[in-house]
């Protein structure tokens, strides 16, 4: 026949695939989909994180003609442990569980760490003066503190009123406390003056307060501290010499750590997303286009 062919019928049925079943409740089988948005809230914005910078770090070795070896990786087991030894298992444990992170994830991170002490290993220098400051963080005076931290300054009056008034410290700090010491009574670990960990006007209250008074609220970025000294700073007997070695050691590892971090938040700075997924898109906080 010479008639022209007709177009056929376009149907009005459009078959859409579904993602994998992943789990089946009795009889009802649960899908990837179902449980997506929901993951994506939990820790999207971490793991996307995790994955960004690990890709970063990859292109990063690969221009610097470096690679992660076992070696490294053993050696940042090393580290890990003895973190794990010097604090409590347990805690460290639940840490970790409570930011999700579990076996893939744990390696993942001793990866990215192996990386980027290699991609930094070259700006360490480490001088007399270095090791003589981490000797006195970890054996001069150190204060036993408790420290209130709210959100305004009529907050921190309040507090300091109510303290005055005879109500305990520790009592305020867990009622009102948004610092994560609030379940111990606002108590943090003893602070030395030498430690750059804690902001320096922190540092210059504990070396002048009295035992048991507190301080005037303390402006820190955006929250104001009240500071209470609860006890006489304790001092070590050991001698510099003795432990010299150890104290090198111990500033390599802190430089090194600020270096890491660092390099970190550039590369991740630097980095450009994007999204596909309207769930990963909304929880992400992540640079984007």
């Amino acid at each position: 026949s010479n008639q022209p062919s007709l177009p056929r019928p376009q149907s009005n049925i459009q078959l859409q695939s579904k993602s994998p079943i992943v789990a089946i409740i009795d009889t009802t089988p649960i899908r990837q989909e179902d449980l997506w948005p929901a993951l994506i809230e939990l820790g999207g914005h971490e793991v996307l994180e995790d994955y960004v910078l690990t890709l970063s770090l990859t292109d990063a070795l690969r221009n610097h003609g470096l690679e992660v070896l076992q070696i490294d990786i053993e050696t940042e087991e090393r580290v890990f442990s003895t973190i794990a030894s010097e604090i409590d298992i347990g805690a460290l444990n639940q840490l970790l569980e409570d930011k999700g992170i579990g076996d893939v994830r744990k390696s993942q991170l001793i990866w990215r760490n192996a990386a980027l002490r290699k991609l930094v290993k070259h700006q360490v220098s480490i001088n007399d003066d270095a090791v003589q400051r981490m000797f006195s963080i970890i054996h001069g005076p150190t204060y036993p503190t408790r420290i209130i931290v709210v959100s305004t300054l009529d907050e921190a009056n309040t507090v300091i009123s109510t303290i005055q008034g005879g109500e305990a410290f520790s009592d305020i700090a867990i009622e009102k406390s948004i610092d994560a010491s609030a379940s111990r009574g606002g108590r943090v670990n003893p602070i030395s003056t030498s430690d750059p960990v804690w902001p320096s006007p922190i540092r210059e209250q504990i070396s002048i307060l009295q035992v048991n008074t507190i301080s005037n609220p303390v402006l820190i970025g955006d929250r104001w501290v009240i500071i209470q000294v609860t006890n006489s700073p304790t001092t070590s007997d050991v001698e510099f010499g003795e432990v010299e070695p150890e104290m090198r050691r111990l500033a390599t590892y802190a430089q090194e750590r600020f270096l890491m971090e660092t390099l970190a938040r550039s590369l991740l700075s630097k980095s450009t997303i994007k999204f596909i997924d309207v769930d990963l898109r909304r929880t992400s906080r992540t640079n984007t286009n």
